[in-house]
């Protein structure tokens, strides 16, 4: 593909299997807590696996830095993909009780890994100015799966949620087997990563986390660092808030089925239209101007989205479509500009570090999501909007773009 041929191998053949991916994964990802409600559990049950989820991806996340570069990328990526996402899928696809779906869930939490893992191998051979490309790229791609969701609601609506997404599951996690075994074949090792893997085959794992976590404290004093750290840490936050939100469209603003499966279309929508013809078509801008644009932008949606009428559709879909775009924008530019801000040979130990400490503040919310909307659902997105309007705050603080080229000695005095 043209679009693919200025990129190395790792993210383009990356960018190329992804939909085998997220096809099937953004389907029972959209659809999990309402097959999890219709298999019986309460919604305290579905908060409570949710933190004790987030809780096991924290301890994973500890390690994630200095197994990737004990390991390498690519043979971290393959192993603990097969163990996150194809052996839950299948005991997704027969789970029927709580103890099922905590220990999908519990292994689930091992894409801590792959999520260090897979962002290296995928970005650090890839030149700085194009690592947006990259993310707006899989990002779309993931986005853009959410075409399919009205067939699936079709499906749901003929046969049932559970039954059907008890096919997705399993059907998904044969593809999604195959599709890992073909990436591995096609990516190499970077030459970042094979630099480390032998620094590393002799340091102990405590050893190396102690030193990344080190590493991590000194970003603190780091003025460049630190606001792009917090903007990813709450706006990750919000993302886990936001679990019950198909659940809020159902139960307290009366949108059938047939409406919900439309969602992630006008999702995909957006976000397709926002990378293939407006942001080419804008002024050439930094990665922190557009960050701040899309926090604004997603705000406004946050506000929107507590003034939807029970049943308004063209209320439900300008509020989506705001937020799609606000947070497509928030997520590529935001890793995008993180990534670039970390130290060539330490961007998998702050990388797994930045993770961990998303993942701390994200372990109460679940059980204190499913908490807040058994006890009243719209303070739970209140909430919501409280943290977008924290984000913007801290925007105030992101450093001035023109000083970029004093980002590259940010770590040369660690």
């Amino acid at each position: 593909m043209k679009l693919l041929q200025d990129l190395p191998r790792n993210p383009r053949y990356s960018i190329l299997l992804e939909p085998v991916w997220a096809i099937p994964g953004t389907i029972v990802l959209f659809y999990a807590p309402l097959y999890m409600k219709e298999a019986g559990l309460s919604d305290i049950e579905i908060g409570l696996i949710n933190s004790v989820n987030l809780y096991f991806a924290f301890i994973f996340q500890l390690f994630a830095g200095s197994i990737t570069n004990k390991l390498g990328r690519k043979r971290t990526t393959l192993i603990f993909d097969l163990i996150a996402w194809s052996v839950p899928m299948f005991i997704w696809a027969f789970s029927q009780n709580f103890w099922l779906f905590l220990i999908a869930y519990l292994l689930n939490a091992t894409s801590k890994f792959v999520t260090v893992s897979f962002n290296c191998l995928i970005i650090e051979d890839v030149e700085e100015h194009k690592r947006s490309k990259v993310f707006a790229i899989l990002n779309m791609i993931i986005t853009g799966a959410g075409v399919l969701t009205p067939i699936a609601g079709v499906v749901i609506a003929d046969f049932g949620i559970v039954p059907t997404l008890a096919s997705i599951y399993f059907v998904g996690g044969i593809l999604m087997t195959v599709m890992f075994f073909i990436r591995n074949r096609y990516t190499d090792e970077t030459a970042v990563g094979k630099e480390l893997m032998g620094m590393h085959s002799q340091t102990r794992v405590i050893q190396s986390l102690a030193s990344s976590l080190r590493l991590f404290g000194k970003s603190f004093y780091k003025r460049r660092l630190l606001p792009i750290i917090l903007i990813t840490v709450l706006s990750n936050l919000i993302l886990q808030l936001n679990f019950f939100q198909v659940i809020f469209f159902k139960e307290q603003l009366d949108f059938n089925d047939q409406i919900i499966s439309f969602i992630p279309v006008v999702t995909a929508v957006t976000v397709m239209l926002l990378y293939l013809v407006i942001i080419p078509r804008l002024k050439r801008r930094s990665e922190e101007k557009y960050v701040s644009f899309s926090i604004i932008l997603s705000t406004v949606g946050a506000i929107l989205f507590l003034l939807i009428p029970s049943g308004n559709i063209a209320m439900l879909f300008l509020t989506l479509i705001i937020l799609a775009a606000g947070n497509f924008i928030l997520q590529t530019y935001r890793d995008s500009l993180l990534m670039n801000r970390l130290g060539t040979h330490e961007k998998a130990d702050m990388f797994s570090a930045v993770q961990t400490v998303m993942t701390l503040t994200a372990i109460p919310s679940g059980y204190l999501t499913g908490l807040l909307y058994h006890y009243n659902p719209v303070l739970l997105f209140s909430v919501i909007l409280a943290l977008y309007i924290v984000l913007m705050v801290i925007m105030i603080f992101l450093p001035d773009p023109q000083k970029h080229s004093q980002a590259m000695i940010t770590y040369k005095n660690m």
